[in-house]
C-alpha cells in the first residue's frame, strides 16, 4: 500500500493528512505538485508589478495573511467584507455587517498602508437597503465608497470601479496577479466579480493566479467564456489552485512548504521522495 496526497485545498494537519505518512511509502500527488511549484514560484520570485486582488467576508481572520500580502506585492486590490472593514477605518464611517473587531483589525492595515501606499481603492460600491444580499430594484443603487452612511448594505464592488485610470493602470500593467475575491454578494450582485475577471483578462502579458473553490466557480459562473479560453489556451497564462485558504495560509507562512500536510511528507519522506515534486520542501 501507498498514501498519495493530491489534495492541495487539505491545509490542515489531521491523521489523514499528517500521520499516515509515518506509516506507509507517501507521495505528493501530480495536481499537488503543480500547485506546490506554481505557489512557491508565486511568493518566491514574482514577476512585478505584482498586484493582489484578495476578498472576504471576516477580515479580524485574515489580518496576518493580508499583512504579509501588503508586505510581498506592489498593489492590493481589496473586496467584499474586508473591503468593507477597511473603508470604515480609513475614513471613519460606519455601515451594517461590519463588525467592531473587524474595524480594529483594519486599522492595522489602515497604518500599514499610510506608511508604505499599496491599496488601491474601488470608487464606487453598491448600497442597498436589503440585507443578506437580497436584489429587489429600486432598493439598491451606486454611491461613492466614502459616502456610504451607517444604514444599509455594502452588496458589490460597483462595475464602474474597474473602469478607474488608477485601477485600470495597475491591473493592465500587472505582470502577476493574484485573485482569491469574489466582490459581491453571489449571485444577486455579480457584476463586481464580472468586471474584476474581464478586467484581468484583458491583460494578456501577466501570469494569472487564481486561488480558491469559491473565487473560481464565480469565475466559471458568471465568465464561463473567459474561464473556458482560460483553461484551454496556454497562451492566456492561468493558473488554478483548488484551495483558497491553502493559498492564504502558505501566504502567512511564507511558503506552501510549510503547510502541516506537505511538511509531514517532506520530513517523513526522505530526500529522494520529495526531491520528485521541489527541492525547497527539503530544506
Amino acid at each position: 500500500d501507498v498514501y498519495v496526497n493530491d489534495a492541495f485545498g487539505s491545509w490542515q494537519s489531521h491523521v489523514s493528512t499528517s500521520e499516515v505518512v509515518r506509516y506507509m511509502p507517501s507521495y505528493a500527488g501530480h495536481l499537488l505538485q503543480s500547485e506546490l511549484t506554481g505557489l512557491a514560484a508565486l511568493l518566491d520570485a514574482p514577476k512585478r508589478p505584482f498586484v493582489a486582488v484578495v476578498a472576504g467576508s471576516k477580515l479580524d481572520t485574515k489580518i496576518g495573511t493580508l499583512v504579509r500580502i501588503h508586505n510581498a506585492v506592489d498593489h492590493l486590490i481589496l473586496g467584499g467584507m474586508v473591503y468593507n472593514a477597511y473603508l470604515c477605518a480609513k475614513h471613519g464611517i460606519s455601515m451594517q455587517g461590519v463588525t467592531q473587531e473587524d474595524v480594529e483589525a483594519a486599522r492595522a492595515l489602515v497604518a500599514l498602508d499610510e506608511a508604505c501606499p499599496k491599496v488601491v481603492e474601488l470608487s464606487h460600491v453598491v448600497h442597498s437597503d436589503r440585507p443578506g444580499g437580497e436584489r429587489v430594484e429600486g432598493c439598491f443603487r451606486t454611491v461613492r465608497a466614502y459616502e456610504v452612511s451607517g444604514d444599509g448594505w455594502i452588496v458589490d464592488i460597483a462595475p464602474e470601479s474597474f473602469e478607474s485610470e488608477s485601477v485600470h493602470a495597475v491591473l493592465s500593467s500587472a505582470q502577476t496577479i493574484f485573485v482569491n475575491a469574489v466582490m459581491g454578494f453571489m449571485p444577486s450582485f455579480f457584476e463586481g466579480t464580472l468586471a474584476l475577471d474581464s478586467a484581468v483578462g484583458r491583460n494578456k502579458a501577466a501570469r494569472k493566479l487564481y486561488g480558491g473553490g469559491d473565487t473560481i466557480q464565480e469565475f466559471k459562473s458568471v465568465a464561463p467564456h473567459l474561464y473556458l479560453k482560460a483553461v484551454s489556451d496556454a497562451n492566456e497564462r492561468y493558473q488554478f489552485f483548488t484551495g483558497g485558504g491553502a493559498v492564504l495560509k502558505a501566504i502567512e507562512l511564507g511558503s506552501p512548504f510549510q503547510l502541516g500536510p506537505v511538511r509531514a511528507l517532506c520530513d517523513n519522506g526522505g530526500e529522494a521522495r520529495c526531491r520528485s515534486y521541489s527541492e525547497e520542501c527539503c530544506r
